[in-house]
């Protein structure tokens, strides 16, 4: 399941990446890591990827008298004229798999390539996290999908669990997570306003083109997505906000990890 990979994942970066950089004295950089602060968002992390996992074990599919009861009418104005046949959604799917390897770019350019590990670590906390929220609220909430209001929709589709996950949209939030993961990330290193501008531009872009495949295939309403690309930009923006080294006109202050004992040197001009 994705949030028990995600979850692995997460761990094998933290203890790899953290033993190596032990004891390493690193230059300035826009994002730090600190063992403690890390410790403290796996950790809830992973309590939040445990309970999501067994919120989603837990739904139970749809009875053939509840699909009875569906009607289109006990849908509101606003979302329901995304109810329609199921139907596959390659564009949705290509969008978010295409995100998943945004991070990778981060090799492509000399200072975020030299810091690639630490954003590993970021970005694992960053799938982590949207995972997380992601199972929990649809476990809690189990919307019933737009598909399964339609009489078209053959009836295995609508007795499956995957009928009532609705909300949020887990393709929209999470390739919002990655995209404005990556955007603030390549921002706090590259001065060039054009150039932060295209960033930022294709990150607001790419969730966007996902939420509209999702909506027209008929897999969310338009509530799902919208409600999933605010979620997963907000923990994509976070992330990184968190780890960001704090200076000001007069003080730098340089991370220098130790796997036993995390220190900052910091430098003051005068």
């Amino acid at each position: 399941m994705t949030i028990l990979k995600t979850l692995s994942f997460v761990f094998l970066s933290f203890f790899v990446f953290s033993d190596f950089s032990s004891g390493q004295v690193k230059n300035f950089k826009p994002f730090n890591i600190n063992f403690t602060r890390e410790v403290i968002i796996i950790g809830t992390g992973s309590v939040a990827a445990v309970t999501a996992f067994t919120f989603m074990e837990n739904i139970k599919p749809f009875t053939f008298e509840e699909i009875s009861l569906l009607h289109p009418a006990n849908v509101n104005g606003f979302d329901r004229g995304a109810i329609g046949p199921m139907t596959e959604d390659p564009v949705g799917d290509v969008l978010l798999y295409t995100a998943y390897l945004l991070p990778v770019s981060f090799l492509a350019y000399g200072e975020t390539k030299n810091d690639f590990l630490d954003l590993s670590l970021m970005y694992g906390e960053v799938l982590l996290i949207q995972a997380s929220i992601t199972g929990i609220v649809k476990g809690t909430v189990q919307r019933t999908r737009p598909f399964a209001y339609d009489d078209e929709t053959p009836l295995s589709d609508k007795t499956s669990t995957d009928a009532r996950i609705s909300f949020f949209s887990g393709h929209a939030s999470m390739t919002a997570a990655i995209s404005f993961f990556t955007a603030k990330v390549f921002t706090e290193y590259i001065e060039d306003n054009t150039a932060k501008i295209l960033i930022w531009t294709g990150a607001v872009l790419l969730p966007a083109a996902t939420a509209l495949s999702r909506v027209n295939t008929h897999w969310h309403f338009p509530t799902d997505v919208i409600v999933g690309y605010a979620v997963g930009a907000l923990v994509g923006y976070l992330v990184p906000e968190l780890h960001r080294t704090k200076v000001n006109e007069n003080i730098s202050i340089y991370p220098m990890i130790n796997f036993n004992k995390p220190t900052l040197s910091v430098q003051i001009k005068f």
